[in-house]
């Protein structure tokens, strides 16, 4: 994407569960983020790496992109994260077991309850920028059918 802005100084937090995260097939969509160990609820996992843009720009990249890896920070600028670290591969569920919490600009990952050792990782990803939306693959329980 154009028109890049430098990130927040300090890079990304990789938190103390980082090393027990890892990058596999997802039966939700293409690859998905699992814990090869037991993980609390309620704890930062590490933040997303990638590099900040305009928005309006972003946007109107995303809507041609079959994949999004694009979190809004601001009213002004989102992070993209198609070359960020291994969090960009979080998969959308309708019941996710982690969220995200974005704070001057950085997008942090935590988890929501206590995940069990071999999980995928999950976050509701809310609004897309596609224009018809997308359809949801999450299976869940109450899944919504369409983000």
């Amino acid at each position: 994407m154009s028109a890049a802005i430098p990130a927040p100084a300090g890079g990304p937090y990789a938190g103390p569960y980082v090393d027990a995260l890892v990058v596999r097939r997802s039966p939700i969509n293409g690859r998905g983020v699992y814990t090869t160990a037991e993980l609390p609820g309620r704890r930062k996992l590490g933040e997303l790496s990638g590099t900040l843009v305009r928005l309006p720009q972003a946007m109107r990249e995303a809507v041609d992109r079959k994949k999004i890896y694009l979190v809004q920070v601001s009213q002004r600028y989102a992070l993209d994260c198609s070359a960020g670290n291994r969090l960009r591969f979080l998969n959308h569920s309708c019941a996710a077991n982690c969220y995200l919490r974005v704070y001057r600009r950085r997008v942090e990952v935590y988890t929501r309850i206590g995940i069990p050792a071999g999980a995928e990782l999950t976050v509701d990803y809310g609004a897309t920028p596609h224009r018809r939306g997308m359809a949801c693959r999450c299976g869940a329980p109450g899944c919504r059918g369409r983000l």
